[in-house]
């Protein structure tokens, strides 16, 4: 499967945060569809999606926090991404075998949009349906361009740039789960703070 072509500034989202909100508030026949969707409580440590299974629906974040990971060449697992509140987890396109395990890492809850029903909305519903495929692809490509940039930078300008990007969700991750998204390991990361830290205090009169 040919790699997604990266752009150089990915049109935000129109279908996650707020937006999703917004969009269904358009009509009440969206939010009554919208609320009978299935919600799917989850277990801190439990799986929504092992490596190698193929996916039966869309999943929207409403409470909680998942990561997405894999297992590298070396055998060791990688954080690729972590999906707070009002995230979308899937890819736009026809469902395949994941490449990566969904996990919540707090007790979460999740929205379910099988993939049947959103056949259903590509009929009925075919501008809502076409957003939450550009959002999808949105999401993708933002992942996508941060990693590219991520390959330019050393490990202690990754973990600025993700303070600064994700503070929130910095503040969420314990230091492994951070330093595998990062790419290194905790003892890295700890050496990292440390040095940073020290570089603010010499800063302080």
């Amino acid at each position: 499967m040919p790699r997604p072509e990266i752009a150089e500034s990915p049109a935000p989202c129109p279908i996650c945060g707020e937006a999703l909100l917004a969009q269904l508030q358009q009509s009440p026949a969206r939010l009554a569809r919208w609320a009978a969707l299935p919600r799917l409580p989850l277990k801190r440590g439990q799986v929504l999606l092992r490596a190698g299974d193929t996916p039966k629906a869309l999943w929207w974040v409403e409470q909680g926090l998942l990561r997405a990971s894999l297992l590298d060449a070396s055998g060791r697992e990688r954080n690729l991404a972590f999906y707070p509140e009002q995230q979308w987890l899937g890819l736009p396109g026809a469902p395949q075998a994941s490449a990566v395990t969904l996990e919540a890492l707090e007790p979460s809850r999740v929205c379910v949009l099988p993939y049947a029903e959103l056949q259903r909305w590509q009929a009925e519903e075919p501008t809502l349906a076409e957003l939450l495929w550009q959002g999808l692809n949105a999401q993708l490509q933002g992942q996508l361009r941060r990693e590219q940039q991520w390959l330019m930078l050393d490990a202690s300008q990754r973990y600025l740039r993700f303070l600064a990007e994700q503070p929130a969700l910095a503040r969420r991750l314990k230091q492994r789960q951070l330093a595998s998204h990062l790419g290194i390991t905790d003892v890295a990361l700890s050496r990292i703070r440390r040095r940073l830290r020290e570089q603010a205090e010499g800063l302080k009169p």
